[in-house]
């Protein structure tokens, strides 16, 4: 599970937990720069920097005795969903779930992320975009397992056409699955759209699990 960069998904992270343990899901929250780490380190953090660190968890997680890497699930919000389609690329990954994703330019890799300009990355998503536009779609388009995409409906962050283009970058995969959390904002601040992510969340993976 790969957190978003503004909210450190703890309390998010140990719920799902709790309702994917019973149906022997192994779960791990990779250590990304979220809203935990002092501002002066996540100042620092270059996407490279956050990337590599996803990778390390990644390979922790892998060599736990009795995981099997064909069906492992990648399960990242916003800029954690972000950094999820570079591991589906660069590792083996049966499951992708994307909550809404974020999404950047390739230019200025190794700049910290907190210096990217908030005005260009939101002219920048309000664009249709494609695999052939940006790195991390390209990512997307070359996945094969099973992906579920989930938007808010009233989403401050993410536009909806960024959603559409996530959508229409994955060409490749098994099967796709969109859901829309029509009241729900950007960060699920209500009790209630974190229950009704969850509990698609997990009715999703168990079934995807069934079928394998």
């Amino acid at each position: 599970m790969l957190p978003g960069w503004d909210d450190d998904g703890r309390r998010q992270f140990d719920a799902l937990q709790s309702q994917l343990a019973p149906s022997g899901w192994l779960c791990r929250r990779a250590d990304i720069p979220d809203a935990g780490w002092p501002a002066d380190q996540r100042a620092r953090i270059t996407r490279d920097q956050a990337l590599q660190r996803v990778l390390e968890d990644y390979m922790n997680l892998a060599a736990v005795r009795g995981v099997a890497r064909s069906r492992l699930a990648l399960l990242g919000f916003s800029f954690g969903a972000y950094m999820a389609t570079f591991l589906a690329a660069a590792k083996p990954a049966r499951l992708l779930v994307l909550r809404s994703p974020a999404l950047y330019p390739d230019s200025d890799w190794n700049t910290p992320k907190e210096q990217l300009d908030a005005q260009e990355l939101r002219a920048y998503r309000s664009g249709p975009l494609g695999p052939e536009h940006n790195r991390a779609l390209w990512c997307c388009s070359q996945f094969t397992g099973d992906v579920l995409l989930v938007d808010s409906g009233q989403d401050e962050t993410i536009p909806p056409q960024l959603i559409a283009s996530y959508a229409g970058a994955f060409r490749r995969v098994r099967s796709l699955t969109r859901y829309t959390l029509a009241d729900a904002d950007h960060a699920l601040t209500q009790p209630a759209w974190q229950r009704e992510y969850h509990n698609v969340l997990v009715e999703w993976l168990n079934a995807r699990m069934r079928e394998a």
